[in-house]
């Protein structure tokens, strides 16, 4: 029986308020036969973590390699152009997988550059003129490059990561504020989303916010794997031929493992029939990454 885990946000490269180094994940893949990163695998945006965030995702990659595991990378916010995937649709459909910031206008409502954030992504719409033909490529493309806004202007940048640590939020009222109330709509904005560019999913996953749950809306269940940073109680989905379960991360002695699971259901479909395609990195991608479209391979 073949079978796929999704994880997200691991945040590798950054010294705090991440997964650490990409060898405490290996105990977390035993078993299965591929691995998915729905987003923010690494820090590759930021100018102090690049090199770090550069050489654990070619770890990650090396490892799953060692261990007959496919790896499959999403980008997400905070590695944009880390990979051109931005969402998959598994079991016939009946399960969507993008990391999620593609849900709101800003992209990250909580953060010190979300205006700007705003205002490159509207003007991306615009300049696509008429209503493209796939929508929901079209917005997933203009949220990646809306992303990239968030770190193009280096010599904020220090000062904007900053903002967005949990310190920087209790300074911030407004960013505490904006992250809570988004939370709480989360579930709803997710499945309206789904509603107009997937309905057929039965089952969503997304990470992004770092807030990690299960709710259930209009006849499908949206899943948030949660993060290894703050609040850090992240969430593995593993798929199987017939089954979709969710299960708490544990970590113990520096390493991650898989506890029980808090969740699970039957699958319409084998996951077999949409296998992800597994991840190609060269030496050089998470640097060209980093530097946006531009200077993508």
């Amino acid at each position: 029986m073949s079978a796929t885990l999704i994880l997200s946000d691991l945040h590798l490269g950054r010294p705090h308020g991440s997964a650490g180094h990409a060898d405490a994940l290996r105990p977390l893949w035993a078993g299965v036969d591929r691995l998915i990163i729905n987003g923010d695998t690494a820090e590759v945006h930021h100018p102090r973590h690049r090199r770090a965030a550069a050489d654990e995702t070619l770890r990650l990659c090396e490892l799953c390699e060692q261990d007959g595991v496919e790896l499959t990378l999403l980008s997400g916010n905070h590695d944009p152009f880390l990979s051109d995937l931005r969402h998959l649709q598994l079991a016939g459909g009946a399960v969507f997988v993008t990391h999620g910031d593609v849900l709101h206008p800003a992209i990250a409502p909580w953060s010190p550059a979300a205006g700007r954030i705003r205002l490159r992504r509207e003007a991306a719409l615009a300049s696509m003129g008429a209503e493209p033909r796939d929508r929901l490529a079209a917005l997933l493309e203009v949220s990646q490059h809306a992303a990239f806004a968030e770190w193009a202007d280096l010599e904020r940048l220090e000062s904007e990561a900053a903002g967005s640590s949990v310190l920087g939020m209790l300074l911030r009222p407004w960013a505490l504020v904006a992250t809570l109330r988004y939370w709480r709509e989360f579930p709803d904005i997710a499945d309206r989303f789904l509603t107009e560019h997937a309905p057929e999913t039965r089952f969503a996953l997304f990470g992004h916010t770092h807030h990690d749950g299960i709710w259930e809306r209009n006849g499908r269940t949206i899943i948030n794997t949660g993060s290894y940073g703050f609040p850090g109680r992240p969430l593995a989905v593993r798929l199987t031929d017939e089954m979709i379960l969710v299960e708490r991360v544990r970590r113990r002695h520096g390493h991650f493992g898989r506890g029980d699971a808090i969740w699970s259901h039957p699958l319409p479909a084998p996951v077999a029939e949409n296998a992800p395609a597994p991840a190609t990195l060269s030496p050089h991608a998470c640097e060209a990454a980093a530097s946006g479209p531009a200077s993508r391979p």
